[in-house]
C-alpha cells in the first residue's frame, strides 16, 4: 500500500470560536444563508487524538470522554473521518479519542471544531490535501468547519467558506458562560427569516451600518461595544432568557463588552486582564452558570 503503512498518532486541539460580529446578508436558493461574521479562536478547546494506518477496508472507532454524545455517523468527527477517507480514496483503520471541554450546542462551534481537528489530524498522517482542499471538504460537513480549519481571526462570508484572514490582534481575555437553554440553529434561522422577510432587503438588520469597518482595521475597533453585533441576539431574547442576565452579570464584573456567540445561548465577556476574566468565571460558576475562562488564540 502507498503512504503510511504503520500506525501513526496525531494530537490536535479543537479550539472554540466566538463571533465578534455576526450578520445575515441574504437567504440562498439552497436553503442556507449568506453571512458576514468575524470569528475569533479562543483557548477553550477539546482534545483530539487520532491514530491511523492504511488497511483493506475502513474501520473507524470513536471514544468520547466528558460528554454524552453519539459515537456514530451523527457525530461530526465520524462524518469528517469518513469524508476525508472517501475524498482521498483511502481505506484505513482509524481510532479517535475525543475529550470534550467545549459545552455542547452553545454557539461556540464545538462540533465544527472537532470535525476540523479530525481533518487536520488525518491530513497530518496521510498528506492528501492543502489548506484550500481541506476547507472545501470541511464545508461539506458544516458551515463553520472552514474557519475552524484556519483559526485565529477572520472575516467569513458566503456560508462561511469565503475567508479573509485578519491580522493578529492583542490578546483578549474572556469569560464565557451559558444557561441551561438548548438552541436549535435551524430554528433560529427560521425565526430570522420571518423577521426579515426572508432577507429580501426590505427589512434592515442593523448590522449594515458597521460594514465600512471591514474596509479598515476592524480589530482596532472591536473592543468597543458599538462595533460588535449579533443578529441572533435580539431575536432570541424571548427564547433564551439567560442571555440578558448574563450580559448584565458580565458588565457588573467589569467586562468591557459582552455579546452572545453564534445562535447562542453562550455569552462571552471581554475583560482587560486575565485575573478579571478568571474572577468573573468564578463568580458566574458560584451562581449556577456553566462558565469557562479563555484567551485569544493568536
Amino acid at each position: 500500500m502507498e503512504g503510511v503503512c504503520v500506525i501513526k498518532t496525531v494530537n490536535e486541539k479543537a479550539y472554540a470560536k466566538v463571533n465578534l460580529f455576526l450578520d445575515v446578508v441574504s437567504r440562498r436558493d439552497d436553503g442556507f444563508h449568506n453571512v458576514k461574521t468575524v470569528m475569533h479562536s479562543v483557548s477553550l478547546a477539546d482534545d483530539l487524538t487520532v491514530s491511523a494506518e492504511l488497511s483493506e477496508k475502513n474501520f473507524i472507532t470513536l471514544d468520547i470522554l466528558g460528554a454524552d454524545l453519539p459515537a456514530d455517523d451523527n457525530n461530526l468527527v465520524m462524518r469528517a473521518c469518513r469524508a476525508y477517507l472517501d475524498k482521498a480514496g483511502l481505506s484505513a483503520t482509524v481510532s479517535i479519542q475525543l475529550i470534550k471541554n467545549i459545552p455542547i450546542a452553545a454557539g461556540l462551534a464545538g462540533g465544527s471544531s472537532d470535525a476540523a481537528a479530525t481533518l487536520r489530524a488525518l491530513n497530518a498522517i496521510f498528506l492528501r490535501f492543502d489548506e484550500e482542499g481541506l476547507c472545501r471538504l470541511g464545508l461539506e460537513i458544516g458551515s463553520d468547519v472552514p474557519f475552524c480549519l484556519v483559526g485565529k481571526t477572520a472575516l467569513c462570508e458566503g456560508r462561511g467558506e469565503l475567508i479573509t484572514k485578519m491580522p493578529d490582534c492583542e490578546k483578549m481575555y474572556f469569560a464565557i458562560a451559558k444557561g441551561s437553554e438548548r438552541v436549535s440553529t435551524p430554528e433560529a434561522y427560521r425565526t430570522l427569516d420571518g423577521q426579515y422577510s426572508n432577507f429580501d432587503g426590505s427589512v434592515k438588520t442593523g448590522g449594515e451600518a458597521l460594514y465600512p469597518l471591514f474596509e479598515r482595521d476592524y480589530l482596532h475597533s472591536v473592543i468597543s461595544p458599538e462595533h460588535t453585533f449579533n443578529i441572533f441576539e435580539e431575536s432570541s431574547k424571548d427564547r433564551i432568557k439567560s442571555v440578558a442576565e448574563l450580559k448584565k452579570q458580565m458588565s457588573s464584573y467589569g467586562a468591557t463588552l459582552s455579546l452572545m456567540s453564534g445562535s447562542g445561548p453562550s455569552v462571552f465577556g471581554i475583560f482587560r486582564t486575565s485575573s478579571e476574566a478568571r474572577a468573573a468565571v468564578a463568580a458566574l460558576s458560584d451562581i449556577g452558570y456553566a462558565a469557562f475562562y479563555a484567551e485569544s488564540v493568536i
